[in-house]
């Protein structure tokens, strides 16, 4: 008990004496945020971030104190940060909590669709006390994602499924980051209607909806074997006309800076049904 009362004064010394610094040593606990104060030109200021923030190659080097596991409350503060990026679609909410009621210097980053990606680049840029970088890097992504907007937007549509895992088999639903996309690309998700965001399907459903492209996130084992997984099923358009095609899951899922490069692979990746 006495331990844990001196750890924590230590940890709020550590929090007062740091909150009048300027903003040198941040925390991000989500890749996305990683990446983009790497965007704003930042990135040797983050001083720790998850165990799942790879890109670009440098952020490789910054320690861990955080998994889908949790967060390492003590690792973080011992770290001295001036600001926390936090994220609450990934981080526990009872990680949040602590987090809060240490009075850091926190603020959150979660945009939900590309549009609002922008927006919080230009948050995290005046937070992290570099707004003209945060705005410099917001336009660069409004203008590309604009142009890639415009490129398919009077394209023909294309049925499109896409397999996020192979067991159990998982695809994006309505309202999903991928689904959205998908309709930016001028496809047409065929569980576009399912209810839930990534809804659990099965292989007789997408048959039966007779994709004509199936696009599979690199990041699953099926990629390896996506002949054979649906080779069983030769009268799907998509199998037929050797459309099983992967793309690179840490652009296109991750709502960050590279989210339009993730969007650029997708369109390619439909517009090759086309």
């Amino acid at each position: 008990m006495i331990r844990s009362l001196c750890v924590f004064a230590l940890i709020l010394s550590s929090l007062c004496a740091a909150a009048s610094q300027p903003v040198e040593r941040i925390v991000a606990l989500s890749p996305s945020s990683t990446e983009m104060l790497f965007e704003m030109g930042v990135g040797t200021r983050v001083v720790g971030t998850v165990e799942w923030a790879d890109f670009p190659e440098a952020a490789k080097a910054i320690p861990r104190i955080g998994s889908y596991a949790g967060i390492n409350i003590e690792a973080l503060v011992a770290l001295r940060p001036d600001l926390v990026v936090a994220w609450k679609s990934g981080n526990k909410e009872a990680d949040l909590q602590k987090l809060e009621a240490l009075g850091l210097n926190l603020i959150y980053v979660d945009p939900k669709t590309m549009d609002s990606v922008a927006g919080s680049m230009e948050e995290l840029g005046a937070a992290a006390g570099v707004p003209e970088a945060g705005k410099a890097a917001a336009q660069r992504f409004r203008e590309r994602y604009q142009a890639l907007k415009g490129k398919y937007a009077d394209a023909n549509p294309v049925r499109v499924f896409y397999q996020l895992s192979y067991d159990p088999l998982r695809t994006v639903g309505k309202g999903s980051w991928v689904d959205a996309l998908i309709k930016d690309c001028g496809g047409d998700n065929v569980f576009g209607k399912a209810p839930a965001h990534y809804p659990v399907v099965a292989f007789e459903s997408v048959i039966a909806r007779d994709p004509e492209v199936i696009i599979m996130s690199s990041h699953t084992n099926v990629v390896n074997s996506k002949e054979a997984l649906w080779s069983e099923w030769p009268s799907v358009a998509a199998v037929k006309s050797g459309h099983l095609i992967p793309v690179n899951s840490s652009a296109l899922l991750r709502s960050g800076p590279r989210a339009t490069d993730g969007l650029a692979l997708l369109c390619d990746a439909i517009d090759q049904a086309r």
